[in-house]
């Protein structure tokens, strides 16, 4: 999962961080305007994608 959300040029890939037991992964934007989920799901694939849900969207630092 991780590596595919490295994939995504708005994904700061140092701040991923997953969480097996819960099912989330938080990471940080490099620019909220960019954020797409459409790419997200397309990035996970089906393996991860089926079910995905933004818990928490985008903020500012």
């Amino acid at each position: 999962m991780s590596a595919a959300l490295t994939t995504l040029p708005w994904v700061e890939p140092d701040t991923i961080a997953t969480d097996g037991k819960k099912r989330q992964v938080k990471f940080t934007v490099k620019d909220r305007a960019k954020f797409d989920m459409d790419e997200v799901k397309r990035a996970l694939g089906p393996r991860y994608a089926d079910g995905v849900k933004v818990l928490t969207p985008p903020t500012e630092k």
